[in-house]
């Protein structure tokens, strides 16, 4: 990266607004209805997006002082020996070389202000591990498409959610969102599938960061965000309705408690915790008892299991969904 004369105030936002436009060109070439090297591509120009706006935030914190973002190394003496003295490090052009983005997130994380999001770094790992793989597999199949499909969505929720926080920008003038691949082509279901060795390794590894996604701190932030899409032809006013029923003849829906626990994660503790993570004026006092008991009664936010589940009045244990933040930061003052 190279800085020419300007305002130092300018460092920072010329590089959010190239990040910016990093970001739409991997959208862009994306969802282009035919292109062959389209995970690969976007890969490179989403990590290129994210590297550009840690980047920012580390001139941000740094008071816009290129010295922030520029690697330096020890040179090697006549005796063989490495110098005291750190010296700049430069391009073969001459230009100053900046770090990376693991160096940018290493910098960050030294501050609890700018110390990224467990699912942010997971995710990121992600797209370094596709872009970094990129030379190894020509065509990715179906099966690691959809995994880039769910990790790139991820990664652009993040990242808008992440600006916004950082620098104020809003994106929604943009059309920031990445289109299934179902809806571009058809695709005919394999019942196998040749992947070679490299394949198979990076699908793996993939599958497995994805399982991390409730790692995080915040559930703004995501590791993989699960795409799904569906063609009707009935209209919604005409649509089947759905009735909870004992009529043993009518169809039947399978809920697991695998499924429950999946969407419904967070215990009374875990909630309370998130809530002081995420605000400057919460406090476990009647305020938020009065907020959170209503929700209760909200099948969206919260499902309760009884110890007896015939008996409403038997002992029980409350378990919220993630969204159920939504409420309480209409009531808190998140923290910048």
């Amino acid at each position: 990266m190279i800085f020419t004369a300007g305002s130092v105030r300018q460092r920072s936002t010329n590089l959010v607004e190239k990040s910016e436009a990093a970001m739409i060109s991997a959208i862009e070439i994306y969802n282009k209805p035919d292109f062959k090297y389209r995970e690969e591509t976007f890969a490179l120009l989403a990590l290129n997006a994210w590297e550009l706006l840690l980047k920012a935030k580390v001139l941000a914190e740094n008071r816009n002082d290129p010295r922030a973002i520029q690697q330096h190394e020890r040179h090697k003496k006549k005796d063989g020996t490495l110098s005291k003295k750190q010296y700049l490090k430069k391009t073969r052009s001459g230009n100053a070389h900046t770090i990376s983005i693991r160096q940018a997130i290493v910098t960050l994380d030294g501050n609890a202000s700018s110390r990224l999001d467990p699912a942010i770094k997971t995710n990121l790992d992600g797209l370094i591990e596709i872009r970094d793989n990129a030379a190894h597999y020509l065509n990715a199949g179906a099966q690691l498409a959809k995994q880039v499909l769910e990790i790139g969505t991820a990664a652009v929720r993040n990242y808008i959610t992440l600006t916004q926080k950082w620098f104020k920008r809003d994106l929604s003038r943009y059309n920031l969102f990445l289109m299934p691949l179902g809806f571009l082509s058809q695709q005919t279901p394999a019942t196998a599938l040749v992947l070679n060795h490299d394949e198979r390794s990076l699908i793996a590894f993939l599958a497995s960061l994805a399982q991390q996604g409730a790692l995080g701190d915040d559930p703004d932030y995501h590791v993989s965000l699960n795409v799904n899409l569906s063609f009707q032809r009935s209209r919604v006013t005409t649509a089947t309705p759905v009735f909870v029923t004992a009529d043993p003849s009518a169809p039947h829906v399978t809920i697991s408690e695998e499924d429950i626990r999946r969407d419904f994660a967070w215990d009374y503790s875990k909630l309370t915790s998130q809530l002081s993570k995420r605000y400057i004026d919460f406090k476990l006092n009647q305020k938020y008892h009065d907020i959170r008991k209503p929700l209760i009664a909200n099948s969206a936010f919260v499902k309760s299991r009884f110890l007896d589940p015939g008996n409403p009045r038997s002992a029980k244990k409350d378990f919220y969904n993630p969204n159920i933040i939504q409420v309480f930061d209409q009531h808190y003052t998140r923290k910048s």
